[in-house]
């Protein structure tokens, strides 16, 4: 009889144990999941690429296909359509008075967009990536930057303007 009153007072002291999971467990196990679906995709692409390679040597022995180089994966921004940074970026210069920098020709594309202006972070995403398409376009010679820094200006080539 001793023991059991000992055993009732030592659940009475006893914490109450949790029942559902704390979210740092939901959150851990969502990403834990997330990591082994990962993980098998991988293995799938090795495989893909065992195959790819073995395919290479065999229409080209003399051919290392460990010296192909990668090739960088493209992901699209779900903020712009095909082409559509390009051209609002040229449609930008084209409309400008003179150079312009990269924050310009964002704040420009943003309000032709009418994306929100007064998110700083937001605008410095559109600034990278106009960057990227202002280096792109020249490559191809349909713009000239004038500047070596961030700040440089850009104009279409042919506008004459400098």
């Amino acid at each position: 009889m001793d023991t059991s009153i000992e055993r009732i007072r030592a659940k009475i002291a006893e914490p109450p144990r949790r029942t559902e999971p704390h979210a740092s467990a939901l959150r851990r196990a969502e990403i834990s999941g997330h990591i082994h679906d990962l993980e098998k995709r991988i293995a799938r692409q090795r495989a893909n690429l065992a195959n790819l390679d073995a395919t290479i040597k065999l229409f080209s022995p003399g051919t290392n296909p460990d010296s192909i180089p990668s090739k960088r994966a493209y992901r699209r921004t779900r903020y712009f359509a095909h082409n559509e940074l390009s051209r609002l970026t040229q449609d930008a210069l084209r409309t400008a008075s003179g150079p312009l920098t990269s924050a310009e020709i964002a704040a420009a594309v943003m309000q032709a967009k009418e994306m929100p202006a007064e998110d700083a972070a937001f605008k410095e995403i559109v600034a990278e990536r106009a960057l990227t398409v202002l280096r792109r376009l020249a490559k191809r010679g349909a713009v000239m930057k004038h500047g070596t820094s961030r700040n440089a200006k850009w104009v279409l080539a042919g506008s004459g303007s400098v």
